[in-house]
């Protein structure tokens, strides 16, 4: 084996690996804005749950108190 085949070999295993490695990077910053829309998803009903429950605590709290 010469230096030029050596070198191509070289060449085309970091290529090969250049591109599995920018696939694998598109894919989790994929999964990045799925997961960051999940927790945007995730903070609404929250929000929504926290107002449901000040919502039922005056509903049976106010009545009481009167």
């Amino acid at each position: 084996m010469d230096w030029g085949q050596a070198i191509t070999i070289i060449f085309g295993v970091a290529g090969f690996m250049g591109i599995f490695m920018f696939l694998i990077n598109k894919r989790i910053n994929s999964l990045e804005k799925r997961f960051d829309d999940v927790n945007r998803r995730l903070d609404k009903i929250e929000e929504d749950i926290r107002e449901i429950r000040q919502l039922i605590y005056k509903s049976m709290v106010e009545p009481t108190k009167k």
